[in-house]
């Protein structure tokens, strides 16, 4: 059986921890290149054609192009073009993902072939990465890095434990680490044990019974209110325990690499409004769009209308960022109307001292039962989305 980029893999998950471990025999000094080779070694056994991929964009695109930017700020070029450098390769960088999102949904008649399909979808975290080379671009146009090799980016953009489904590091933080990596101590160690079991118990055990519960409700053919609403429940907790459980075991392969990865998942069920939920759920991704899409089109600056249409926006592109389907679209658009409503009105989130009382749970309630049924639209085909819905009508 072929060995895959999956933290199901046990082997994956063997080689993953057989690179932690030998960081005690590495000298600390050379700590970049033990995570450069070895996350190249890695991801190049498990996954080639995405060693392939990321490594020929990060070092034939990412590196050069900034190169090329440190070298228009030193020579004082004119403005125009060392002005354009960064947005321009951060453009190429968006219609690459683009295209990919596209050509896996829809046909495009400049990229048909069933060659190229199969290469451009076997990309393992394709999406995850690109969002990480915009964040590693547009650093430079606030900070004026300079790196004198590309082992730190190619660590950055083959780093195995964030690299299928993220948490999506900033490469700020992700740098600044370089130079004190996480000592393998016993403390760390039990941190690591502690997250592994966790997400696995979570992933494997929990988020597998869920899914198996939804899946044999959605074999009846005429569901009840009742049905429909297990099934939004269910599927609700899935998404948490599965999700939930990966940035557990991602958090914990970070740490034994060295590496601390950001948190993804704040106990989001408490939640009194959908922005405090969007902040509280899958948290890199959100701080990804605020740093590069919320702040740079001044939604901290502008009015409430300003601002909640800046939100709505980015949960479309956001719904279309898992797919290009009409039901991302759909749900995209659900979760940005509710931002919009909340900006425009000025809602809030009920302050830690009154959290208790039934407008508290009521609040709590609201918010999660929004952000519960929307997804029956990540349910695999219209023809069960449609069905689920339907069985609300039906109270016998």
């Amino acid at each position: 059986m072929p060995i895959s980029a999956s933290f199901l893999d046990v082997k994956f998950l063997l080689l993953l921890i057989l690179l932690g471990v030998s960081r005690w025999i590495w000298p600390s000094r050379h700590f970049v290149l033990f995570g450069a080779l070895g996350s190249a070694a890695v991801v190049g056994f498990t996954a080639p054609k995405t060693f392939v991929v990321i490594t020929v964009i990060s070092l034939g695109f990412l590196f050069p192009l900034h190169r090329l930017a440190c070298w228009a700020r030193e020579r004082h070029t004119p403005r125009w073009f060392s002005d354009n450098v960064i947005p321009v390769g951060i453009g190429l960088l968006v219609s690459i993902l683009v295209l990919t999102k596209a050509h896996r949904h829809f046909t495009l008649p400049f990229l048909g072939g069933d060659r190229i399909s199969a290469e451009l979808i076997s990309a393992v975290g394709f999406s995850y990465f690109i969002f990480r080379a915009i964040n590693f671009l547009y650093i430079q146009s606030l900070l004026r890095l300079k790196e004198s090799n590309p082992f730190g980016l190619l660590f950055y953009a083959l780093f195995p434990a964030t690299l299928t489904s993220g948490p999506i590091q900033k490469y700020q933080d992700f740098r600044l680490q370089l130079a004190s990596p996480a000592p393998l101590t016993g403390p760390l160690l039990a941190s690591v044990g502690y997250r592994l079991t966790r997400g696995y118990f979570r992933k494997v055990v929990v988020a597998f019974v869920l899914n198996e519960w939804v899946t044999r409700l959605l074999a009846i053919e005429a569901p009840t209110a009742w049905v429909s609403a297990s099934i939004v429940l269910l599927l609700y907790l899935y998404f948490y325990f599965d999700f939930a459980g990966y940035s557990d075991i991602a958090i914990a392969v970070g740490l034994l690499l060295g590496i601390k990865v950001p948190e993804n998942f704040r106990k989001p069920f408490t939640a009194t409004t959908i922005s405090e939920f969007w902040r509280n759920w899958h948290i890199s991704l959100v701080d990804w769009f605020r740093d590069h899409v919320f702040i740079p089109l001044g939604g901290m600056r502008g009015t409430r209308f300003h601002a909640g249409s800046i939100a709505l926006l980015i949960m479309v592109l956001c719904g279309l960022w898992h797919g290009f389907t009409w039901s991302f679209l759909i749900w995209g658009t659900w979760h940005g109307i509710a931002l919009w409503v909340e900006a425009v009105s000025g809602t809030k989130p009920i302050p830690p001292a009154l959290r208790h009382g039934p407008r508290y749970w009521w609040r709590i309630a609201w918010t999660n039962t929004r952000v519960a049924l929307a997804c029956i639209l990540f349910l695999p085909d219209t023809q069960a989305i449609l069905r689920t819905l339907g069985g609300f009508a039906r109270f016998n």
